[in-house]
Formats: C-alpha cells, sequence, structure tokens
C-alpha cells in the first residue's frame, strides 16, 4: 500500500496550532478526511499528495497506508449544522484567500482578525464567527448549507475541513455512531462506535440538528418583522 502524510495532533501553543494550520490548508487539494484509528486511539487527518509535492515535516508525519485499514472515517451529515450554526468557532487563514472569488475575498477581509507570530513568520487569522450565536457568516441558515462548499469543497477553511463532533462515523460502506469514550491517563481517547441502520443514523440526525432547527425558526420570524417594519 502507498504512504499517506497525517497532520501532528495541535498542543496546547496556539501559534504552533495556526503554523500548522497554515501548512495542512496548502496541501488543502490532496485532503482524504479524518479518521479515528482504534490501533492508535487518535484521530488522523489524512492527506495523500500527488509524488514531488512539498510536505513540511515539521508538521506532518508520514505514514503507511495500512494505518486506516480498520479506522472509522468522520462524516458530517446534510441536516446537522451544529458546528456551523452555535459557537462555530471558525475562522480562516490569510493563505486559504488566494483561489476565492474577489467579492468572497472581501467578505472574509472585512471581518475582525488577528496577527499571530507563529514559528513560520507572522500568520493574519480571519475570524468567520461574528453571526449571532457565533453562526459562521458563511452559513446559510434557510438552506442548511455552507456557501463556501458551493465554490468547491477545498474552499472551505482548513479548521472546518478537520473538525468534527466524531458522533457519525462509516467503515466499509457501513453506518456507525459514537456510543461512548474513554480518556487514558497518556490523554489517549478510546472511541466506541456501535454500527447502525440507515433509520437510526437519520435519527441522530434530525437530533443533532435540532439546534440548527429552532435557529432557523427564529431566524425566518426575524426576518419577516424585519420586512414589514
Amino acid at each position: 500500500m502507498g504512504k499517506i502524510y497525517v497532520l501532528k495532533e495541535p498542543g496546547r501553543d496556539k501559534a504552533w496550532n495556526i503554523y500548522a494550520l497554515r501548512e495542512a490548508a496548502r496541501l488543502k487539494r490532496w485532503f482524504q478526511g479524518v479518521y479515528y484509528s482504534p490501533r492508535l486511539k487518535r484521530l488522523l487527518a489524512v492527506f495523500k499528495p500527488t509524488p514531488g509535492t512539498h510536505v513540511n515535516m515539521l508538521v506532518f508525519e508520514e505514514m503507511g497506508e495500512s494505518v486506516l485499514r480498520d479506522a472509522y472515517r468522520m462524516e458530517c451529515p446534510r441536516g446537522c449544522n451544529r458546528c456551523c450554526v452555535l459557537r462555530s468557532g471558525a475562522f480562516m487563514i490569510e493563505n486559504e484567500l488566494r483561489n476565492l472569488p474577489g467579492d468572497v475575498r472581501d467578505r472574509v477581509t472585512r471581518q475582525p482578525s488577528e496577527l499571530i507570530k507563529t514559528p513560520g513568520g507572522w500568520v493574519r487569522v480571519y475570524r468567520l464567527d461574528t453571526e449571532p450565536m457565533g453562526r459562521c457568516i458563511f452559513f446559510d441558515v434557510e438552506k442548511g448549507t455552507c456557501m463556501l462548499e458551493g465554490l468547491g469543497k477545498h474552499n472551505k477553511p482548513i479548521v472546518c475541513l478537520l473538525t468534527y463532533c466524531t458522533v457519525f462515523a462509516t467503515r466499509d460502506g457501513k453506518l456507525y455512531l459514537k456510543k461512548g469514550y474513554r480518556v487514558h491517563r497518556d490523554g489517549r481517547a478510546e472511541i466506541h462506535y456501535e454500527e447502525v441502520d440507515e433509520k437510526t443514523w437519520r435519527r441522530m440526525v434530525a437530533r443533532m440538528g435540532s439546534v440548527w432547527t429552532r435557529y432557523r425558526k427564529i431566524y425566518k420570524q426575524q426576518q419577516t418583522e424585519e420586512g414589514t417594519a
């Protein structure tokens, strides 16, 4: 089997984490997904760049694809939206703006930003969680979709591509839901998944998505009131 590159796990140093995300953003087009490895007891952010592509080994580690053989792939099912609508914490790193259309880029640069000194130099980070309740500015409340995803999945911020609630997973074409987890003394999290049918899966999506449906109802009411004012 071939080799993959896995982003090293984040630590407590914010500057280092931003540096790692900036380097990962350079490889977004080769992003394969986030997996949970029961063997390693850790989440793996997997990239598979074409041969000859520069990979910063300060923030990545090389592994064999065999590590994914028994791994669960993290999923973000349509209709959940919890991460986007409530305290999203979404942000975008400056080097991610280059391939965005001009109007979208301008919208990002109008957001509050922070300049952070990282091991790789100064990096500007733009906040996207500036709508009420921390909703991302690119989340379409009525449709329940990410506006950036319409431009191509890899136009989404790298932090969004890498962040999952870990509730939903797939493996070998089967659906799984998180049943529980246990944190070991070394900090490793042992996550337990249970295979479920599609009906059970959809029921959990609806349960997780209840935050969005309530938010959408309030949002529509406000839009109606503003339109009649």
